[in-house]
């Protein structure tokens, strides 16, 4: 995809306006990304953040594609309406005679992050038929807990056993990230789709090691040492220096991953979803992981015994990884355990505005 269909503006002076779109995951509202859109607000007021309530509840079981074509257009509404607001300085001069250019970043949770891949070709055909009136320049694509490589190898055989049958009975997203469609194993990877998202200047992946509803491949696109074959001399409890406990180790223990490595993950592990990761690299380019643990060893100290929440941010770390890494309610009640996450990924994005 040519950088120059999206950003042919020449000889204008220009204004840069910043855009982060929040999309949350399967039954989710505006709310399960508070705290990131907190920590967003407070780091940078004049950055724009936006969430659309199009696809909330129920409407997520509709599937990713109608999820998706609903995102589009509610998202380029809200780009037009952002570029055409008339601008004033921090002086309060008029500044209507420059170009708006929207630089844009996506955070997204869980099922959140297919279902912007699914409307990013949409928004960009909608935004090259209107390039004499919009530049738009793609800074960050960052998934949190986004099952890329669908569900199928879910840790939890209670969950994946009824999840199975609400997405042959009720859900067609659920379908779609069982694989039961061609959705995420054609479609998503489709060359229009990889172009979209190879045009973002970075792609960054964050996951739970313990997440029971999302596998760690399919949402870090990576093994754990431990299911690495052959795993030469790497035990298990290696994956304590493999996780982060912190914002800090967050950035400490980033890998950038470029190709699905045999020594990694061999080709008898789960072939397909293998198969759809090289897929995915080699058509996106490379995306940048991160591996968290909620079960930081310093929890006993941020609770003091006898506090309800205690037994809260337990659950939460152990059990419910999979909403906490987010604070997505009732984890937000424990907001201070498990917030170091929402803060890197707001850092990360906000400081990809200001690389250029």
């Amino acid at each position: 995809m040519r950088a120059s269909k999206l950003n042919g503006f020449s000889g204008a002076k220009t204004m840069i306006k910043r855009l982060v779109v929040l999309q949350h995951g399967s039954h989710g509202t505006h709310m399960d990304l508070g705290c990131v859109s907190q920590c967003l607000e407070a780091l940078d007021p004049s950055t724009v953040v936006w969430q659309t309530g199009c696809n909330e509840r129920h409407f997520t079981d509709d599937g990713i594609i109608p999820c998706g074509e609903r995102l589009a257009s509610d998202l380029m509404d809200e780009i037009r309406n952002l570029c055409s607001a008339p601008q004033s300085s921090d002086n309060g001069d008029d500044m209507g005679g420059e170009e708006p250019v929207l630089h844009i970043s996506f955070i997204c949770y869980s099922m959140g992050g297919l279902i912007v891949r699914e409307a990013l070709p949409r928004l960009y055909s909608a935004i090259e038929r209107e390039e004499d009136k919009l530049q738009v320049e793609w800074k960050m694509y960052c998934t949190i807990a986004t099952p890329h490589l669908g569900v199928r190898q879910m840790p939890s055989p209670i969950r994946y056993y009824v999840g199975r049958l609400l997405a042959y009975v009720y859900s067609t997203s659920y379908g779609d990230m069982f694989l039961h469609s061609n959705v995420l194993t054609e479609r998503l990877l489709s060359e229009r789709h990889l172009a979209c998202l190879a045009a973002f200047k970075r792609r960054l992946v964050v996951s739970s090691v313990n997440d029971i509803l999302v596998p760690l491949l399919s949402s870090g696109l990576m093994l754990p040492p431990s299911e690495r074959e052959p795993q030469d001399g790497v035990q298990k409890n290696d994956e304590k220096n493999f996780c982060a406990f912190t914002e800090d180790e967050m950035r400490d223990k980033l890998v950038r991953i470029t190709e699905v490595r045999e020594d990694q993950w061999h080709t008898n592990r789960f072939p397909e979803e293998r198969k759809m990761a090289m897929t995915l690299l080699q058509g996106a380019g490379s995306f940048d992981s991160i591996v968290v643990d909620l079960r930081r060893p310093d929890l006993d100290e941020v609770y003091r015994d006898g506090d309800s929440r205690k037994a809260l941010a337990y659950r939460g770390a152990h059990k419910r990884s999979h909403q906490a890494i987010v604070c997505k309610p009732p984890m937000n009640e424990v907001e201070e355990a498990f917030r170091f996450v929402s803060q890197m990924v707001a850092k990360e994005v906000l400081a990809a505005f200001l690389d250029e």
